[in-house]
């Protein structure tokens, strides 16, 4: 396992970071047993990073790292968010703080190390109950401000957010001097699958949004490597024909091949997003251990060459060039 520096936090993180939404049995069916195996399993690999969130399994992602975290000779560096629902934005810091302390308790922890809001972000009154306008990021006592308010009191680590949909908001928060850490999609079809539907009908360029990230010294989790399972052999889930992961898989099938001729299509879709640069690691929201391997197997593979990378990129400006 190769580490790279998260940005400005200076924290030193495996290339391959280990997401909630497997462990927290979203992404398709497992086992309890099995997510506990699979945590075990990445950190004997080598990985020194968990992000998970509440909402991944209603808390059981937490709850299956903080079993874990008293087995280990030695702690990983644990991410977690906050996500904020309706009725709490009359109270933007207590329901942040209240989320903090649930997060602790499940994960068995006295501190976060890093913490990032998980909340979409619009620049006015959000079109959707679960967005979050920027206004109420900045405003005073809001999030912005709890956020640093925790990390002050040495609550949490690095703080920041999570970089879905709205490239405007995206691009003027990662100017935001107290921000540290964003979460921006790095897969081959620059899809945000179901959680894009920005409402705007634009077309998103993704590793822009990276390069602005580097440039202002915040460190990246890649996220969506596998575009929610579009670029593996198989979606591990029931979906509509018109749904857009299965659009995307489809997509992905029709015009990736070239692709397969040494690794999966999910090693690959690995390896790409290990090659980005500006990227300090790359979540795999595993399941199982075997999940976990094509993972470890991408890292081990090492980047994919030039001439496949300026392929991916001439085919996103074409054919996979589509509104998110």
């Amino acid at each position: 396992m190769q580490y790279r520096t998260l940005g400005k936090t200076g924290l030193r993180v495996s290339e391959v970071t280990l997401g909630g939404g497997g462990i927290g049995m979203v992404w398709g069916e497992t086992t309890e047993e099995e997510c506990l195996a699979t945590v075990k399993a990445a950190v004997a690999a080598g990985i020194n990073t968990i992000d998970v969130a509440p909402v991944y399994g209603k808390g059981t992602a937490e709850e299956i790292v903080g079993r874990v975290l008293p087995e280990l000779d030695e702690r990983p560096l644990i991410a977690t968010k906050v996500f904020l629902q309706p009725r709490e934005r009359t109270d933007l810091a207590g329901a942040i703080r209240r989320s903090v302390e649930a997060s602790l308790s499940r994960l068995g922890c006295e501190r976060i190390d890093i913490f990032q809001l998980h909340n979409q972000i619009e620049p006015e009154e959000p079109s959707a109950p679960l967005r979050l306008s920027l206004d109420e990021i900045r405003r005073p006592n809001g999030v912005l401000d709890t956020l640093q308010q925790l990390k002050d009191e040495g609550v949490v680590g690095a703080i920041g957010f999570t970089g879905i949909a709205r490239h405007d908001v995206i691009q003027d928060l990662l100017s935001e001097a107290r921000l540290e850490t964003v979460q921006l999609v790095t897969n081959i079809l620059n899809s945000e699958g179901e959680m894009g539907a920005a409402g705007d009908g634009a077309y998103r360029d993704h590793l822009k949004m990276v390069w602005v990230a580097q440039a202002n010294g915040l460190g990246v989790f890649g996220i969506r490597p596998f575009a929610a399972g579009s670029l593996t052999d198989a979606i591990d889930r029931s979906l509509p024909d018109d749904h857009p992961v299965a659009v995307d898989f489809a997509l992905a099938h029709s015009e990736l091949g070239f692709l397969t001729d040494r690794d999966s299509l999910a090693v690959a879709a690995m390896r790409y997003a290990l090659s980005l640069p500006g990227v300090s690691t790359v979540v795999t929201g595993a399941k199982n251990r075997a999940e976990l391997a094509e993972a470890i197997a991408a890292t081990q593979a090492g980047p994919l060459s030039t001439e496949v990378m300026e392929r991916i990129a001439e085919l996103q400006q074409t054919v996979l060039k589509r509104p998110a």
